[in-house]
């Protein structure tokens, strides 16, 4: 099992169920991970949650959390992880995450129907661009 190196977007109202199943099958492929999120409530914070009890869960596992935090507080989590970085406007955090992934997981609202004014689906259209590998959950 190889390094691997995961950006995760998500709505601001959570992960269902069959997202966090989806999430650990895809986690559960890697031995050495990264993953990095943007720090809001909601799918990021649920995100970080995961990973830090996968984390546990896994001591075998070697799993790093890096933290792309917002510079409007409005919204986030304020999670702890392995690294954060500055505060930066959303859009462009959201743009430093793709670009320092291998893949990118995306949990939108309804990832049937992409929307014009959402931050998930401006990451994913982002992610496409650069040609990086995206599950859309």
């Amino acid at each position: 099992m190889q390094q691997i190196k995961i950006g995760f977007t998500g709505n601001r109202y959570g992960l269902r169920q069959e997202q966090k199943t989806q999430i650990e099958a895809l986690l559960d492929k890697y031995n050495h991970i990264t993953v990095s999120h943007g720090d809001c409530v909601g799918s990021d914070t649920d995100f970080h949650l995961l990973c830090m009890r996968y984390k546990r869960v896994h001591p075998e596992k070697t799993v790093k959390i890096h933290i792309y935090p917002p510079d409007n507080p409005r919204l986030r989590g304020f999670n702890k992880g392995d690294v954060v970085m500055a505060e930066k406007p959303y859009l462009q955090r959201n743009i430093d995450i793709i670009k320092n992934c291998s893949l990118l997981i995306a949990c939108p609202v309804d990832k049937n129907k992409e929307e014009q004014r959402s931050g998930t689906w401006s990451t994913i259209r982002q992610a496409r661009k650069l040609k990086l590998t995206t599950y859309i959950f």
